[in-house]
């Protein structure tokens, strides 16, 4: 593992940043879930054993990667999940959960609560049930994300929640932000990406909030505002995924980012330094343009 008085001195290249999707399987489907596609029996039976699993993160730790974010699907699905939660925090990884919550216990939250994660993040796309639900198509969901909220805040767990904006709940959006601002150290992220799922649907775009009617609801928000100008005066820097951050989903494939997966080595079969340093950096991607090329598309927006 990478020493943190070390870090000032990372070369360009190095596997500082995992995202694992350790499953697809999921007790949701919701409508606009990218992963959901493969949340069925032949594919999860494809899915990285315990054993194989344990084995690849060993690599990542000797390779140094200090951040591992365990995703799905719904990583708590996994019967083996704290097996595997244990072990990276054993290895020394500042670990994140992103989850729905609705899986989340009193017990599943005293297990947290004693060996902490880094971050624990809850999709919440709705704040009243029937919107929530009508995203999740899970009943009963609404209120076990509520109860897995309160357990995590009681037990002063670092938490963010976050929402992705949908013609579904664009009239809660800033509703939902409101409601985490009164909920103390609790964070809120706003999302806006909606990705063609894995089996190559485009289904989720059809939930996609006009452009014009996105811009008048974050005027409203002096915050929400204030980040969209900010975007648009920045001039955008060429992709830089599978330099220091990288992707493994749940059948141990190694990819540049999670919304890039054309291209893949196997960790089944080989090591995870080969693939970081020899497979990755050939990996093509639509975004890897040069500063150069970045600044010439620019000025012709604005000409």
């Amino acid at each position: 593992m990478l020493e943190l008085n070390r870090l000032t001195s990372i070369p360009e290249r190095f596997p500082l940043s995992c995202q694992w999707e350790i499953t697809c399987r999921c007790n949701l489907h919701c409508v606009m879930c990218y992963t959901d596609c493969f949340n069925r029996p032949d594919m999860i039976r494809d899915e990285l054993s315990t054993n194989t699993i344990l084995r690849i993160m060993d690599e990542l730790a000797d390779a140094g990667c200090l951040e591992l974010c365990l995703t799905g699907g719904e990583p708590f699905v996994r019967p083996d999940f704290f097996d595997i939660y244990e072990h990276a925090k054993t290895n020394g990884f500042l670990v994140t959960i992103f989850t729905n919550g609705t899986l989340i216990t009193e017990e599943v939250a005293d297990r947290l609560a004693a060996l902490p994660p880094h971050r624990i993040e809850i999709s919440f796309h709705g704040l009243t049930e029937q919107t929530f639900e009508g995203i999740t198509q899970g009943k009963g969901s609404y209120q076990r994300c509520l109860r897995a909220i309160k357990l995590l805040i009681e037990r002063n767990l670092p938490l963010v929640l976050k929402s992705t904006a949908m013609t579904i709940n664009r009239e809660e959006i800033l509703a939902i932000k409101r409601y985490v601002s009164g909920l103390g150290s609790v964070e809120y992220r706003l999302g806006e990406e909606l990705r063609a799922t894995l089996d190559g649907s485009n289904a989720p775009q059809r939930l996609a909030i006009p452009e014009s009617e996105w811009l008048e609801i974050k005027q409203q928000d002096p915050e929400l505002w204030a980040e969209t100008c900010r975007k648009q005066s920045q001039t955008p820097a060429p992709c830089n995924s599978g330099m220091r951050r990288f992707h493994i989903d749940a059948y141990g494939r190694l990819q540049l980012c999670s919304g890039n997966r054309r291209m893949s080595y196997d960790l089944r079969t080989g090591s995870f330094r080969e693939g970081f340093y020899q497979a990755l950096p050939t990996f093509a991607c639509d975004f890897k343009a040069d500063v150069s090329t970045l600044l010439i598309q620019v000025s012709a927006v604005h000409v």
